[in-house]
């Protein structure tokens, strides 16, 4: 499996993760952890769509939300 093809899998992977995350967090009305599964899930994209490595598109999303200064963000 090539390296783009593996980061794309990594990230469709992280997805999913994030998505659990904040259904999970939604359940438990936890808004701490429902941030960190948008997170994830946003992080994720990235790594799948533009072949970014994990810790790549960890610094891209904790650099946007810090730019922006917005910790929490409600799904619409």
């Amino acid at each position: 499996m090539s390296l783009p093809a593996l980061q794309q899998l990594q990230g469709q992977w992280r997805q999913q993760l994030g998505g659990l995350q904040m259904a999970w967090a939604r359940l438990h009305h936890n808004p701490e952890l429902h941030h960190a599964g948008r997170m994830q899930r946003l992080a994720g994209l990235l790594q799948a769509r533009y072949d970014f490595s994990r810790g790549d598109a960890d610094a891209q999303v904790r650099g946007f939300f810090a730019r922006k200064g917005q910790r929490d963000i409600d799904a619409a």
